[in-house]
């Protein structure tokens, strides 16, 4: 795709958008865009309630509900369909706060809700705020700790207003080109979880079975484990070591309990979920008083959570404190990476739940799953197998990814330079990939 810039260009006026072509005009928001408010009030069966996500403005399953709902919708508001749906609040917190509806609905009265006016194309309008929001890059619009932009400043906001049939080629240029990116990082999206099962079964097989395939197996009694290598032992996990919970200070949020500069870090399931498995720093520490009110853990312990994402297992790097939502292995008698890569696979926790969420784990459950315990020289040789197989994983999971992240930005700046008219796409012609 070879696209080249416009013959022409002036200043925009606007500092923040500098340049567009000589024949665009810059318009406020008031005089493209109508804000309307109209509540379903009793009328509120007749509406299909939407939300505004990540995805854009999507439909909700009033039949099988999932996430929060309200106790009446009454005060929501009508959304027809091209209407135009802003989150005017909590603006940088928000990951997207632009959508489109696809069909006529209702939407929260907390959000902002607006119709293209004649002359002015709807998806034009989204494109170009959406483009801006990608990188909350009207900033300088918030007001107030909640980041709110109010509606007489979203009135003023500037818009780059081209003549209404270059909107709609910009719009089907955007259209055709944006899919497929979408199309390319889908395909990767499937890849990557494609790698990251096989992932498991690589890692669920070796602590089950071992790496040697001529191996004389026995039924192991446990259902999880089945047949096994016919020397290794079956032992409950709190025969290899006690299990313990964490605890916390309390309350919790008294600053008097945290300090910058303390020994021991602090650990939630956000660093334990950012840590890739080995726990090398985290966003708080405790004081001294804090970390006395706590479970210490040091350096090369074993420890997995009970509660938010439950049984995801972590190995220290660190001096760190554990919470209730914790539990830990504090005199464990076998290499803590064999545990770590149990737990990793979760199929130890067959018939407790599913992993994730799901989970009922407490000190008795974890102590009571049952797991193969082979030669430590053996565990050793297994772990090393182990990690070069995962390392040729997680070497095509992390080039799935930057494909998808080079794309991504890729549609971001698409967007960004067709909007601002940075690219001439009125003679664009879609090449379709065979």
């Amino acid at each position: 795709m070879s696209l080249t810039r416009y013959p022409d260009y002036k200043h925009s006026g606007v500092d923040w958008l500098g340049e567009i072509p000589s024949h665009w005009k810059i318009e406020r928001f008031k005089n493209v865009l109508d804000l309307r408010k109209i509540t379903v009030g009793d009328t509120k069966g007749d509406y299909t309630l939407l939300s505004l996500t990540l995805q854009g403005v999507i439909a909700r399953d009033m039949v099988n509900p999932k996430g929060k709902f309200p106790a009446e919708f009454d005060t929501y508001q009508v959304v027809e369909k091209d209407d135009l749906v802003f989150c005017l609040f909590d603006v940088e917190e928000t990951p997207r706060a632009v959508g489109i509806s696809p069909c006529t609905g209702m939407v929260t009265g907390a959000y902002t809700v607006g119709r293209a006016k004649v002359g002015t194309s709807a998806q034009y309008l989204y494109n170009f705020y959406l483009s801006r929001d990608q990188h909350k890059a009207f900033k300088m619009y918030y007001t107030g700790l909640r980041n709110v932009i109010r509606s007489e400043t979203f009135n003023a906001i500037p818009c780059p207003v081209p003549p209404i049939d270059e909107q709609i080629k910009i719009s089907n240029f955007l259209e055709k080109e944006t899919a497929k990116i979408d199309t390319l990082v889908a395909q990767q999206e499937k890849l990557i979880e494609l790698l990251k099962e096989k992932r498991q079964v690589v890692i669920s097989h070796a602590v089950t079975k071992g790496v040697n395939p001529t191996i004389k197996m026995k039924n192991s009694g446990v259902e999880w484990l089945g047949e096994v290598p016919e020397h290794w032992k079956i032992l409950k996990i709190k025969r290899l070591s006690a299990v313990q919970r964490g605890a916390s200070p309390r309350p919790i949020d008294d600053p008097k309990y945290f300090d910058d500069e303390g020994e021991y870090g602090w650990v939630r399931i956000s660093d334990v979920s950012s840590s890739n498995g080995v726990l090398r720093n985290t966003e708080q520490k405790l004081s001294v008083l804090g970390s006395s009110l706590s479970v210490k853990i040091e350096p090369k312990q074993l420890f997995i959570s009970i509660a938010g994402t439950v049984g995801k297992p972590c190995i220290t790097a660190i001096k760190a404190c554990i919470h209730d939502g914790f539990v830990y292995f504090p005199n464990l008698k076998i290499n803590p990476w064999w545990m770590f890569r149990i737990f990793e696979a979760g199929v130890c926790y067959g018939g407790l739940g599913k992993l994730g969420t799901q989970l009922n784990l407490n000190t008795d459950t974890v102590g009571s799953i049952s797991i193969g315990v082979p030669p430590d020289q053996e565990i050793e040789s297994i772990l090393n197998s182990i990690q070069i197989t995962l390392e040729k994983f997680d070497g095509l999971i992390s080039e799935a990814q930057k494909v998808i992240d080079l794309s991504l930005e890729r549609r971001s700046s698409l967007i960004s330079a067709a909007v601002t008219g940075q690219i001439d796409v009125r003679n664009y012609q879609s090449k379709e990939v065979a």
